[in-house]
């Protein structure tokens, strides 16, 4: 991160009043992250002569930024998307509702490369969110901020599992046990008599018995969570 804009000081009155008022100026400069993204900021400052001293000409945007996912580009693993700038709002005791404060820039003002795709297609959820690095301008007309991002997409995570409905299988139909769903850690419930949507097979299927049972889940493109294993196992018989 490239260093912010010094704050002013004086010993007496008026320049005590005048420091103030520019200080006020460059603490709003400082925390606008729109402002910051702003290429070759020329500072200056007034000796008691009254000659100016022009600041070097330097870059003092964040590297970093963060966007959502808004469509597919044409070309494999790239996307279009909106840039979000501003102070987050965020809190502690709140769970997470992207942009959290964040301000959209409400134009599709970015090229997003996902290099973590290569040239095989499109898998980023629309609607996603990611932190990435400003690498360039495209030659657009008008063009765009190209943003390099390392995601890997939607991903199976493991969770604690407990069976609170459902009936078993039968020769003719498959088992519909549900299940109580919710982080590995067991602090946040994701879900109640959630059903399986990996197809299980028709006859008797065996429940994890252990205490505590793991299963793996995934988020579609709503956010709702789907469980995906919950680890049972068909009951077979010894053959006679």
């Amino acid at each position: 991160m490239q260093p912010a804009i010094p704050h002013w000081s004086a010993q007496n009155e008026p320049w005590q009043t005048i420091a103030r008022q520019i200080n006020r100026i460059v603490d709003a400069v400082n925390t606008d992250s729109s402002l910051l993204a702003a290429e070759g900021l020329n500072t200056q400052r007034l000796t008691s002569a009254g000659t100016a001293i022009s600041g070097q000409r330097r870059h003092i945007g964040y590297p970093m930024v963060v966007v959502t996912v808004t469509a597919t580009d044409t070309g494999a693993g790239k996307y279009a998307g909106h840039v979000f700038s501003g102070n987050c709002t965020a809190a502690a005791t709140t769970s997470i509702n992207m942009p959290e404060g964040l301000r959209d820039s409400g134009n599709t003002n970015a090229l997003i490369l996902n290099i973590a795709e290569g040239a095989f297609g499109h898998r980023l959820l629309l609607g996603s969110f990611h932190v990435g690095l400003k690498a360039g301008i495209t030659a657009e007309t008008p063009p765009r901020m190209i943003v390099l991002i390392d995601s890997a997409g939607p991903v199976i995570f493991p969770v604690l599992i407990s069976r609170d409905g459902g009936a078993d299988g039968t020769q003719t139909a498959p088992a519909t046990w549900t299940y109580s769903v919710s982080t590995i850690d067991g602090a946040t419930s994701l879900g109640t008599s959630l059903t399986l949507t990996r197809p299980r097979p028709n006859g008797s299927m065996v429940p994890q018995s252990g205490s505590p049972a793991y299963g793996t889940a995934f988020c579609d493109s709503s956010g709702i969570v789907h469980l995906w294993d919950a680890g049972e196992v068909q009951n077979t018989t010894a053959c006679s």
